[in-house]
């Protein structure tokens, strides 16, 4: 199949402006990496606060029934509702709504009617995305920890791609974006985005798959090597992968054993404050962005704890962190279900959002993406809400030729 990326074309249907909306966003996060004149603009919260508006405003103006699975997420929402309404710490309203925005872009996506058009539109968008993303990121020589977060996202759709079509260009995007976290020297986005090639859930023969796991271990000890990544890991600037794996688990859990040669970034110690305080209210947790002030307060101003598991068991108790999890895990399952009973362009974006699951509980061990949602949960949830908007047009389509509809 030939994909002309850049053809303008007059469109037949108007395009949402939810679709806009999420494009600016996109672009207020990357084009200041490309044009760095633009970073003095005090825009950066639009890359998350537009989306959010513009959805809001769409779903009031167009009230339209919904294909997405709100009721999964029903017993989160009303767990951080109650959170919200007991907050005592600072920025708790805001840090609340950044959680749920992804949410509203799934719920408003999900009711945009889906046409071959409209899909075709989408495909040529996130392709121009990733061109504009690759440009910011390897002529900058790196795209930031934030950054690398969302290369996963676009490696998971264009591994989704190459699964299902074969085509080589998907493959050497994919490369050119795997080689984003190896330039940027983040550790867990190296791993993070490596991974998503041999786990995408798209069709890949047997064989196929085991050559590039292997391909990626043989990379990953390449990469290891590096003087940039040797020197980001290890005090010294040289260790072994013993030490790396070992250190690496010892400071998530905050052990008080941890090789002095290990860089941590401060990770260790705030994992250690961190779970000292979570044992004072281990099952309910300390209220909503109760974390801030503690970080703040120990670690030179920091706002975020840089492990969102970590985030969820301080300020919403291990019951919270635990609901939080198993209802991604049946969020992931049931678009998975879904997905088989997808088509065409639908199905490489549902198979791409339920593969992108895998990076995301991976980087919030070390990061904080359940709050970059201008870097990934927004998109992430968008590209769900439009498959499920397909399933529907599915059944309506169905039902209109008189056949059975999809259960």
């Amino acid at each position: 199949m030939r994909i002309k990326l850049f053809r303008i074309s007059r469109l037949h249907q108007p395009v949402p402006f939810v679709f806009w909306a999420l494009a600016v966003g996109l672009l207020i996060n990357f084009l200041p990496i490309l044009l760095p004149f633009l970073r003095a603009l005090p825009v950066s919260f639009l890359g998350w606060a537009l989306p959010l508006i513009a959805c809001a405003a769409y779903f009031l103006l167009r009230p339209r029934r919904f294909a997405f699975p709100l009721l999964i997420w029903l017993p989160w929402f009303l767990w951080l509702f109650i959170y919200l309404l007991l907050a005592e710490a600072d920025n708790a309203f805001q840090r609340t709504v950044m959680m749920l925005t992804p949410l509203l872009m799934g719920v408003v996506f999900s009711t945009v009617t889906m046409t071959g058009e409209r899909w075709q539109l989408c495909r040529r968008w996130l392709y121009i995305f990733v061109g504009i993303y690759l440009a910011a990121s390897l002529l900058s020589w790196g795209s930031g920890a934030a950054g690398v977060i969302t290369a996963s996202l676009l490696a998971c759709w264009l591994a989704a791609n190459y699964g299902f079509y074969r085509r080589p260009g998907d493959l050497v995007l994919w490369g050119l974006m795997a080689l984003v976290p190896v330039i940027s020297v983040t550790r867990m986005g190296i791993l993070a985005v490596g991974i998503t090639l041999p786990a995408t859930l798209a069709p890949l023969p047997r064989l196929r798959r085991v050559w590039l796991v292997v391909a990626m271990l043989l990379t990953g000890l390449t990469v290891f090597q590096m003087p940039s990544v040797q020197e980001k890991m290890f005090l010294s600037g040289e260790g072994t992968l013993e030490q790396a794996f070992e250190s690496g688990a010892a400071m998530l859990i905050g052990a008080d054993r941890l090789d002095s040669n290990f860089r941590t970034n401060a990770r260790a110690a705030m994992a250690r404050e961190l779970r000292s305080r979570v044992q004072q209210a281990y099952w309910f947790g300390h209220g909503a962005n109760a974390v801030e002030e503690v970080t703040v307060r120990y670690f030179n101003g920091l706002t975020h704890p840089h492990n969102d598991w970590l985030r969820l068991q301080h300020d919403y108790g291990t019951l919270g962190m635990w609901l939080f999890a198993f209802t991604l895990l049946a969020q992931a399952a049931h678009a998975w279900r879904v997905s088989r009973r997808l088509q065409g362009e639908a199905k490489v974006m549902m198979v791409a959002a339920v593969s992108a699951f895998l990076p995301m509980v991976m980087f919030m061990l070390t990061d904080n993406v359940i709050l970059y949602v201008a870097w990934f949960g927004n998109l992430h949830f968008a590209m769900l809400g439009l498959a499920y908007s397909a399933m529907r047009t599915q059944k309506r389509q169905a039902a209109f030729a008189g056949a059975p509809a999809t259960r």
